[in-house]
């Protein structure tokens, strides 16, 4: 068995990188955009992780759409693209985080018991 401060040493080094991983990870979740389009390609949405929408694109199509479809479409556009960032960013926090994901996504939706 290595001595105390091989051990020490060891730590440290294994701290440093799980540090780089957060930093690179935080800057990646930054740049993070979630994106669906609609079965039909007429509803475009971009989001981010939070769910915020950034871009939303309806073609000429789209407005065929009675109100009420529109509406819908839309809706349904968001959630997917919303559920593809939030994919997207499991993706990058799992290596990290690895068994604390779920606990970790339930503190942030303000669900930790």
């Amino acid at each position: 068995m290595g001595s105390h401060q091989e051990r020490v040493e060891q730590m440290l080094r294994s701290f440093e990188e799980r540090v780089q991983q957060i930093s690179k990870a935080r800057d990646k979740l930054r740049e993070l955009r979630g994106s669906a389009r609609s079965g039909d390609g007429a509803i475009t949405v971009t989001v981010s992780p939070a769910g915020a929408v950034l871009d939303l694109r309806l073609s000429p199509d789209a407005m065929k759409r009675s109100h009420t479809a529109l509406q819908q479409d839309i809706l349904k556009t968001i959630r997917l693209a919303t559920a593809n960032a939030a994919q997207q960013m499991d993706t990058e926090l799992e290596p990290i985080l690895g068994e604390h994901l779920a606990e970790a996504k339930q503190a942030m939706n303000g669900t930790a018991e």
